[in-house]
């Protein structure tokens, strides 16, 4: 699959190491363990199909075409999820620009962690749709499966890129912000120095103290603080870009990966299929000689038991003419 493997710039939980009092997020990585009560929304929807990201460990048999649709509607279903969660995370993004109270990056944080797992089942789920396809006979569907997980992969793409514009866009207005604020508390700063700034590791306590030399300030201190929440959630959404890209790749390989023992099983099944048919046509071949050659040991017998009839007749004639004269 081709287009997933063009994605070579964003992907664990993003938001990591954000200090609470800073109105971060928190430190869970949607990729490794779940932090418990963060129930994705596809869990439900999945239930009839035990667990939905568990496709791949089904029955070797391929899925019957009513079962496949059947869950590429769960798959769908999982997709507008997505839809929904991307336009919350933007929401969210835009309360915690303007909430001083840190709420908005508290709730931002579990939307956040569930949108990431909710990405790596519907990933899942799509892999295990298409693997099955790639197994599916022609005469029971292949063309159909194929078709369907193709519609998926670009539905999920086109989330995934909104979820991945969604994240740039409020990452450039978090530093804008940053410079505003840095501003505040050193007004003469050239543009150069307010770059710098905005691109400080504001985590190091050392570039923190250095800010504050020139204006220490209840004022200024409180800003500053401002400015390193800011920083934080910047470097979270840095991660939540990472593991986009971290999902793109991981559809390439695993399409990669799924592909080539699939082509070898089928170049295999190709090979029976030819030795079936040049064994049928031997056995044809065959066949017809067996029916000549019983043809012709016919056709002998009766010549041969002519040959002995015209013999006895012309002996009997002879030998009967000879006993009369």
């Amino acid at each position: 699959m081709s287009s997933y493997g063009n994605y070579q710039q964003y992907g664990g939980n993003p938001y990591a190491d954000a200090p609470a009092a800073e109105g971060g997020y928190g430190a869970q990585n949607p990729y490794g363990n779940a932090p418990q009560g963060a129930a994705p929304p596809l869990n439900h929807e999945m239930s009839n199909y035990s667990q939905a990201s568990n496709y791949s460990q089904a029955a070797p048999n391929v899925l019957t075409l009513q079962d496949f649709l059947a869950r590429v509607d769960l798959v769908k279903q999982s997709i507008r999820n997505l839809t929904s969660n991307v336009s919350q995370i933007g929401t969210l993004h835009q309360r915690s620009l303007s909430s001083p109270d840190g709420s908005a990056s508290a709730q931002l944080e579990n939307l956040v962690t569930q949108t990431q797992i909710l990405n790596t089942q519907i990933k899942d789920n799509i892999k295990s749709l298409e693997a099955d396809a790639l197994k599916t006979p022609s005469e029971k569907g292949k063309n159909t499966k194929s078709t369907q997980v193709g519609n998926l992969k670009r539905n999920f793409d086109a989330e995934l890129k909104g979820y991945q514009k969604e994240e740039q866009t409020y990452r450039q207005r978090y530093r804008e912000q940053m410079a505003r604020q840095y501003r505040i508390v050193n007004p003469e700063a050239t543009e150069a120095e307010v770059q710098e700034a905005a691109n400080a590791d504001w985590g190091d306590e050392g570039v923190f103290q250095t800010a504050l030399k020139s204006n220490r300030s209840g004022a200024a201190t409180s800003v500053l603080g401002a400015v390193r929440a800011r920083h934080s959630e910047i470097q979270q959404i840095t991660r939540t870009l990472v593991e986009i890209d971290q999902l793109f790749r991981e559809m390439a390989t695993i399409v990669e990966q799924q592909e080539a023992p699939v082509i070898e099983t089928e170049e295999q099944t190709q090979r029976t299929t030819d030795n079936l048919k040049s064994a049928e046509q031997q056995l044809d071949s065959g066949i017809a000689h067996a029916r000549r050659a019983r043809r012709l040991k016919w056709w002998t017998f009766w010549i041969v038991v002519i040959i002995c009839c015209i013999l006895a007749l012309v002996l009997g004639l002879v030998f009967g003419v000879g006993k009369k004269n």
